[in-house]
């Protein structure tokens, strides 16, 4: 078995769950796409809830890690989480079927839902917390405002945006725009007076 199989899978999955919706999908679906037998899938993944949290937690690595070097290259907390808000929602539209399956699909997984552990979710969840505790260390963020509310503050603003425009037929949502409006929101709010 090796790790190419595996990837495969996991690649076919994405297009399958964007494509059909989680429900839909079809094991032998992803088999055929990925060009495997049917029950090579289940040699990797337990079943179908199994799969999706596979590539939630897997395909969020490298996303962490981009969006951490990202970050790297600027020093203040108000141009990091300016930053953060511009990549999350450039990352939405520079992969629409990863964005389907984040935004919509996920969230039909019972086992996602109730057993997920949300390993890679709370380390995406504490780039922002951690960008907040800086900025309150830097003088440019109130201090009466609890980190950790402020990072489901956030996600929540982003999450939504993110959401309505992969449901979105038109796509009419300028996720640039969207991404300068609740910068200067939240910047609004945060901002140490």
């Amino acid at each position: 078995m090796t790790t190419d199989k595996r990837e495969r899978i996991l690649k076919a999955a994405i297009k399958v769950f964007a494509r059909d919706g989680f429900f839909l999908a079809k094991v032998e679906e992803i088999a055929k796409v990925a060009d495997v037998a049917t029950g090579t899938i289940y040699l990797y993944f337990e079943n179908k809830d199994d799969l999706m949290i596979s590539i939630f937690e897997e395909e969020m690595l490298p996303i962490i890690e981009h969006m951490r070097q990202e970050l790297t290259a600027h020093e203040s907390a108000t141009d990091k989480l300016i930053v953060f808000i511009n990549q999350h929602l450039n990352l939405i539209q520079d992969h629409p079927d990863m964005a389907q399956l984040m935004q919509v699909e996920l969230r039909q997984s019972s086992k996602f839902l109730h057993g997920y552990e949300g390993t890679r979710f709370r380390e995406y969840l504490a780039i922002i917390g951690d960008i907040f505790k800086l900025g309150q260390a830097q003088k440019e963020f109130r201090d009466d405002i609890n980190p950790s509310i402020f990072k489901q503050v956030l996600f929540g603003a982003v999450d939504q945006i993110a959401t309505n425009w992969t449901l979105s037929k038109t796509k009419r949502i300028h996720l640039a725009a969207s991404a300068q409006q609740i910068s200067a929101i939240i910047l609004r709010g945060v901002a140490k007076q």
